[in-house]
């Protein structure tokens, strides 16, 4: 698809939702849309990051998109390093609008919601401190934004200074083989979308009505897209090109490669099949929120098996 057919596309469907009087209330955050400026957060959580973070720095300083359409708040939680200092010389020689918040507790979820309630552009997307963007992300980002839209990116994986395309990228693309453009309805083709870390970026409105759980050791980003879902039932919308890249950069410290005991990686996802579980009777099974739920169940188990075999 290019960019034409995915605007009509997109644009039907929202025709369609805003004419559907069950789902008027999707449209009760207009004016808070429309008040914002045209542009993009970016919130990066920040925990001892002084080592890792000058990818990052640089792919912010090299935007393509204006420096007046996007800001980066730095949330930075628990840190006892230099990451401070190092932010602090970011804002004062990028030329980027930066904001700081500094927090003593070592806590992902609260420095995120912290940063939410600060974000000031009309869209926000989360970076991690140790990953990095290509030089057209935010402004592809932008162009695809809309009232109704969860945009998603590419991402590559970065070991060893080589970005390798893993199976984070492939089962993005899978999802979306057979249009750019998918409704709620259509979300058993592009959930895995929203159980990657990071690539998203949706309406601020969205995301800052949404509180990150502090009660998960991890995959509380699964959790938090899930309630974005659930709540807004968004149209998830992908680029026809590759101009929008998220580098993922994994070290040896990185919680994939954690040799952690069974049950602190099994314990978020078991929390997670809980909740589903809970949901069950809230959703009937022609809903787009069980539909996703559906999928997302039998992913969580598939993993667990996995899990219990090493």
């Amino acid at each position: 698809m290019n960019y034409d057919e995915i605007f009509a596309l997109r644009d039907l469907i929202t025709n369609d939702e805003f004419h559907d009087s069950s789902k008027s209330y999707l449209f009760s955050y207009e004016a808070e849309f429309s008040s914002s400026p045209e542009g993009v957060t970016v919130i990066v959580p920040v925990h001892n990051g002084g080592d890792e973070m000058s990818d990052l720095f640089l792919s912010l300083r090299n935007q393509s998109l204006d420096l007046s359409a996007f800001e980066v708040i730095f949330s930075l939680n628990g840190c006892s390093d230099n990451s401070l200092s190092l932010v602090e010389r970011f804002a004062d020689d990028s030329g980027v609008q930066t904001l700081i918040l500094n927090d003593s507790v070592g806590c992902v979820a609260r420095a995120r919601n912290r940063a939410l309630q600060h974000a000031r552009f009309r869209y926000t997307t989360f970076v991690d401190h140790d990953d990095y963007l290509s030089r057209e992300y935010l402004e592809e980002c932008l162009r695809l934004g809309s009232y109704r839209s969860v945009v998603v990116s590419n991402i590559l994986k970065v070991e060893d200074d080589h970005p390798i395309e893993d199976y984070a990228q492939t089962v993005v693309s899978k999802g979306f083989e057979t249009s750019n453009v998918h409704g709620p309805e259509d979300i058993g083709l592009c959930y895995r979308a929203y159980t990657l870390n990071a690539i998203k970026t949706a309406p601020t409105y969205m995301l800052r009505r949404v509180q990150y759980s502090d009660e998960f050791s991890h995959s509380e980003d699964i959790k938090y897209w899930r309630d974005v879902f659930h709540a807004f039932m968004p149209i998830t919308v992908k680029s026809p090109s590759r101009r929008d890249i998220y580098f993922r950069k994994i070290f040896q410290h990185s919680l994939s490669r954690r040799d952690t005991e069974f049950y602190e990686k099994a314990k978020p996802r078991l929390a997670l099949l809980d909740l589903i579980s809970a949901d069950k009777g809230r959703f009937s099974c022609g809903l787009p929120q069980r539909s996703f739920d559906v999928q997302l169940e039998k992913l969580l188990n598939d993993t667990l098996v996995n899990l219990g075999r090493h």
